[in-house]
């Protein structure tokens, strides 16, 4: 019902029709009429809306005149700036009386949400009375979060409250955010690493060895030491090699540049002269362990290498940690009672074995690209960012997607692109395929609710509704 006239006659019977709309009451005096009564209601404490009932006496004298250009409302009007806006928060306890209440936004003005989990404006269940929503200017939700977050809503009608909607201005939804594009996969790329703190072990051989040292050298030692000789340890170049007779063992300590699988390979020959212990020549066995004197703690396993020659076995070893290396003979291979008859007794002529420093490494893959945030209340949508391209033979990380214009849904990220190289295990898988995108999220809604609104006007609304 529109306002009572400003000027010229007014009736009674006008201001029966304004307060009391639709009534058969038998007549009422101007005294029914004072502001804070039943019929013409004052603000509640906490209802900060215009009562365009005010300038009625509330006591004492009252006239006609008093009644010019009033109406039966709670009246909001928007400014720029209000956001996230309340219909209950605007009314306070109001909002559950059955009275008039207006929101009203003016031509040119905006009113918008700063996060799309809160519409723009929201009119929540408890609303009681009828609620007019008149809009001008624009209301606007706010734009989805960069990685596909959805866009949030501008008119969002909660339960079964009804509402009437004039709308001749633009209700636009907040675009969805852009997905995330997924990262690139871990490649591997090959290096060579170094070798440091090579230490000889000067007992005879540690505990574990299952038998006694024979050898050449005086004192009884397996192994001539390091560099020295053809029996010896060469650390120089891109592989460890090493060399015993007769029985060995071979015991030293040392540290790696880089975590990475270590290939190992060893054999046996046989004795020479050929004098009947061919049979006595045993396995070569590579034992390595982070505690001196103490068997195989698990890097790869237990020991390493089965047969008379074996080569490619992969032993896990960590960068600036120190190792005991034990080159040693188990068995025998092969074995017929007679004889000396003493299964222990190893001959060979040489055991040879090598520790490869040409390791593989895993790089990392490609950095995701960031999805762009939805276009929303002051903010643009954003564009896609770029996958990096990640470390040598890395998979490339994939695009992300666009954030949404008002209305519309984000784009999708790109996957990201696979690893490729040797495949190792230690100290990370690698390659690796490339990591999944997130999707682009969607937009939010013009009107949330829209089954309980009435509408009219020329304006527009941009995004769904449901």
């Amino acid at each position: 019902m529109a306002a009572l006239q400003a000027s010229g006659a007014i009736s009674l019977q006008d201001i029966e029709e304004q307060y009391t709309p639709g009534s058969n009451l038998p007549s009422r005096g101007l005294n029914d009429f004072y502001l804070g009564g039943s019929l013409v209601r004052a603000n509640a404490g906490n209802n900060s809306s215009t009562n365009m009932s005010a300038g009625v006496p509330a006591s004492g004298t009252i006239s006609f005149n008093d009644f010019y250009g009033k109406e039966r409302a709670f009246k909001k009007t928007f400014s720029d700036g209000d956001t996230n806006q309340s219909a209950n928060t605007i009314f306070g306890d109001d909002f559950a009386v059955d009275y008039p209440k207006q929101l009203v936004l003016g031509s040119g003005h905006t009113i918008g949400s700063t996060n799309p989990s809160n519409a723009a404006l929201t009119i929540e269940t408890n609303g009681v009375g009828s609620i007019t929503v008149t809009n001008e200017g624009s209301i606007e939700g706010a734009g989805g979060t960069a990685g596909g977050g959805a866009g949030g809503n501008a008119l969002e009608v909660a339960g079964s409250v009804a509402v009437t909607l004039v709308n001749n201005g633009t209700i636009k939804a907040g675009g969805g955010g852009g997905g995330a594009g997924g990262a690139g996969g871990a490649g591997s790329a090959g290096s060579t690493a170094t070798i440091s703190s090579v230490t000889d072990k000067v007992g005879s051989k540690p505990t574990f060895v299952p038998y006694s040292v024979k050898t050449q050298f005086v004192p009884a030692r397996a192994w001539s030491g390091i560099g020295s000789g053809e029996w010896g340890l060469n650390t120089s170049g891109s592989t460890v090699t090493s060399s015993i007779s007769d029985r060995g063992p071979m015991w030293y300590s040392f540290q790696v540049n880089k975590s990475a699988e270590y290939s190992l390979s060893a054999s046996i020959t046989d004795p020479y002269p050929e004098d009947g212990h061919t049979g006595h020549r045993g396995q070569p066995r590579v034992d390595i362990s982070t505690a001196e004197n103490t068997a195989s703690q698990g890097q790869g396993g237990s020991l390493y290498g089965s047969g008379l020659s074996w080569s490619g076995v992969k032993a896990p070893l960590a960068a600036s940690t120190t190792y005991y290396f034990c080159n040693y003979t188990v068995g025998p291979y092969t074995f017929t009672a007679g004889g000396d008859g003493i299964a222990s007794n190893f001959y060979y002529n040489n055991m040879n074995t090598s520790l490869s420093l040409s390791v593989s490494e895993p790089t990392s893959g490609g950095s995701a690209g960031a999805g762009g945030v939805g276009q929303g209340y002051n903010q643009s949508a954003g564009s896609a960012g770029s996958g990096g391209s990640g470390g040598t033979n890395a998979g490339t990380g994939g695009n992300g997607g666009a954030g949404g214009a008002f209305g519309a849904s984000g784009s999708n990220g790109s996957v990201g692109g696979n690893g490729t190289g040797t495949a190792i295990s230690y100290p990370s898988s690698a390659p690796a395929n490339g990591s999944a995108a997130s999707a682009g999220g969607a937009s939010g809604k013009s009107i949330q609710g829209d089954s309980n609104v009435t509408r009219s006007g020329s304006g527009t609304l941009t995004g769904g509704v449901a």
